[in-house]
């Protein structure tokens, strides 16, 4: 069991307050590794196309590998505070070979809120805490509604994705809110707010009934949420429960969101 003092959250807190960081962290991720001795290196990986990056040990050096296949400089950047994060909360390397020990992390790793491993959750935990941190990002949260605006918004200014910034909103937000990842019509991520958690059902696909599932076969990026039925989205509900929807995607990688307003 990791002691409090060496949780995801406070480590993240400790790295900012040692390098006296008090604005966007995601500007100060080079300089964060320049203090421990880590190099980085940016390289397209086509060949390794799941791959998002690796944490590299060989004797004292240290080095960084983010792979830029993908043309998204926020999903660099959580790489980069991910494999950070394996390095500050001191994770036992899983790969060893001819003196070289590494983390060797997918897409799927990052993209999980909670992952099949225990390290890689923890890095992920650190990566968001690290570069949305709460007392920067909760107060722009303030009168707020959760939509793609600002969602959108809040992403480029953190310079982070939409999908970890999307997360980061539902940790505050109050309102009951769901945010569901697809590839294609297939579903790889969900995660709900704090007042929504017991509403969402587990289900592995769009619901073919939906708009979501519309907007996903005729890739159109929706400008406003409609109204869909409960039943097709949640486990438990009662016909006083309202399901508003709006669905937007990156489709030319395949890869969409859906937002789920309940009321």
């Amino acid at each position: 069991m990791m002691c409090a003092e060496n949780t995801p959250a406070v480590k993240a807190k400790w790295v900012l307050e040692t390098m006296g960081i008090k604005d966007v962290p995601a500007l100060h991720l080079e300089d964060i590794a320049h203090m421990e001795k880590i190099k980085v290196k940016r390289c397209a990986l086509s060949s390794e196309k799941d791959l998002s990056g690796t944490l590299i040990y060989r004797g004292e050096k240290k080095g960084i590998l983010i792979n830029t296949y993908i043309n998204n400089i926020g999903r660099h950047n959580f790489t980069f505070a991910h494999e950070l994060g394996h390095y500050f909360l001191k994770h036992k390397p899983p790969y060893i070979s001819d003196g070289e020990s590494s983390f060797r992390c997918s897409n799927q790793d990052m993209e999980d809120v909670v992952s099949h491993s225990r390290i890689e959750t923890e890095a992920n935990q650190f990566a968001v805490e690290l570069l949305m941190p709460e007392p920067l990002f909760r107060p722009l949260l303030a009168g707020s509604v959760f939509d793609f605006t600002l969602m959108n918004s809040l992403a480029n200014q953190f310079y982070v994705s939409k999908h970890a910034c999307g997360n980061r909103i539902l940790d505050f937000i109050k309102d009951p809110y769901i945010l569901i990842c697809s590839k294609g019509t297939s579903i790889t991520a969900i995660k709900c707010s704090s007042t929504a958690k017991g509403y969402g059902k587990t289900i592995k696909n769009i619901p073919t009934e939906s708009h979501a599932y519309r907007a996903i076969r005729y890739q159109q990026n929706q400008k406003q949420f409609y109204l869909s039925p409960a039943s097709i989205w949640l486990g438990h509900f009662n016909s006083n429960i309202m399901v508003y929807e709006c669905t937007r995607g990156d489709y030319e990688h395949d890869v969409s969101m859906t937002i789920l307003k309940i009321e």
